[in-house]
């Protein structure tokens, strides 16, 4: 903390990639700090879990062939999106087509939100359904695994979860281990949820993409969680039980209930329509409560906002993710609000300030998105507790006990792998 306090202080004197790599340390010494029992830390595990994060973040800004092969994967990822456009235009009919959006700018945002955010969770939640089906899901998540578990020593059952959150849902990746949660660690169950909060499924990372963030990195940010998630959970609560999948992949996956490759869509698209009436009706309420306080603050001061503050409280973590110095208020404020309302609301927010000429730089810009990308979010809390809770009614205690300290690990994940893209860019 020391490190970081100095490093704040002495702002505009290192450069921004000085100020990524003090963070690094910060937030690596911040999990280490509140450590349940430091003693007992297995650091092979920190220590590939540290070069994978770094390999990967490596591969991807600095390999010029990789960064290429994702810069078309963002195309690909456009035309997918576009494919969903097809079916909300046949539905919505010319309210789902731009028109005259163009001459009414105040409903560009409501048009973009409305027919283009929302129905590719539908499309991509059927597609990953029936990608399930049919067993290509569960080989690339056990590939992934069996690299994790031979280097980094951890078990097959949170691994191979853990694994899954690159694709799947905080409480959809669980599923696949269903049978082993229920006698799963503590620390196992922990890194369970801390990878829960520090990913997004990949509905929603169509939808960020369609609020406006930067493609390679909402993709290399959900990549490089998977190894960061799972050492800082096993720095923050290291493994002193026996894991039942220890030291193997060869976990068995939650076989598919559907009949068919049909049947498969059809639940897919049920499961995406509940999700994207979630997002809708989460939105509607948290945007709500920001304007409401945002209404009582003003009485006390007319120049007063709840984004303002987000922005004092998180200008340090902003900082330390290598932000440019001008930028460090703005990105502090879409940390807080990640935080405390959610990702699709810091999302929107910074949608909007993109419009604007003193928006951020393209630095700053990127960095955001690494940070922004991951549930780590309070409302999470309980949507992990509901989600993983009935998958092991007899877990709920520990669920409960654990969730805040996940979300704290989780949300220093997406920072961590912020500040090591700092340095890089």
């Amino acid at each position: 903390m020391a490190l970081g306090c100095a490093t704040y202080l002495a702002r505009g004197a290192i450069g921004p990639r000085g100020q990524a790599f003090a963070g690094v340390f910060c937030f690596f010494g911040l999990v280490a700090m509140f450590s349940s029992n430091l003693r007992a830390v297995n650091w092979r595990t920190i220590g590939w879990g540290v070069a994978l994060q770094l390999v990967l973040a490596l591969l991807v800004l600095k390999v010029p062939f990789v960064h290429d092969t994702l810069e078309k994967a963002k195309a690909i990822v456009v035309s997918f999106i576009n494919f969903s456009d097809k079916g909300a235009e046949f539905v919505f009919g010319n309210l789902a087509r731009p028109g005259d959006i163009a001459l009414n700018p105040g409903k560009e945002f409501m048009f973009m939100f409305a027919f283009k955010a929302l129905p590719p969770i539908l499309f991509v939640s059927a597609f990953f359904t029936v990608l399930y089906h049919y067993g290509v899901l569960q080989r690339i998540v056990r590939l992934m695994a069996r690299v994790m578990v031979h280097l980094m020593g951890t078990s097959g059952a949170e691994t191979l979860s853990v694994s899954a959150n690159v694709f799947m849902g905080q409480t959809e990746a669980p599923l696949i281990v269903r049978p082993y949660v229920p006698r799963m660690t503590p620390s196992e169950l922990f890194a369970l949820m801390t990878s829960g909060f520090a990913h997004i499924s990949g509905g929603m990372m169509v939808v960020y993409i369609n609020y406006g963030a930067d493609p390679v990195a909402v993709l290399t940010t959900c990549i490089m969680a998977c190894p960061c998630s799972l050492y800082l959970s096993k720095l923050f609560m290291p493994e002193i039980g026996k894991p039942e999948t220890a030291g193997t992949a060869h976990a068995q996956f939650e076989k598919s209930p559907h009949v068919n490759g049909i049947d498969a869509a059809t639940a897919g698209t049920t499961d995406g329509l509940k999700l994207a009436l979630n997002v809708a009706a989460m939105l509607i309420v948290f945007i709500a409560f920001v304007a409401m306080f945002d209404a009582i603050i003003g009485l006390v001061d007319k120049d007063l906002s709840l984004s303002k503050i987000f922005g004092w409280i998180f200008s340090p973590a902003a900082f330390l993710m290598g932000v440019e110095p001008a930028d460090v208020s703005k990105v502090g404020s879409l940390l807080g609000a990640k935080l405390a309302i959610n990702e699709h609301y810091a999302y929107l927010v910074m949608k909007g300030w993109k419009a604007t000429p003193d928006f951020m730089t393209t630095r700053s810009y990127v960095l955001a998105a690494f940070a922004l990308t991951g549930f780590a979010n309070f409302a999470s809390v309980g949507i992990q507790l509901g989600g993983i809770g009935a998958i092991a009614p007899e877990r709920r205690h520990d669920l409960a006990r654990l969730g805040l300290r996940a979300l704290f690990v989780g949300f220093v994940a997406t920072l961590l792998n912020a500040a090591i893209a700092g340095i890089l860019l």
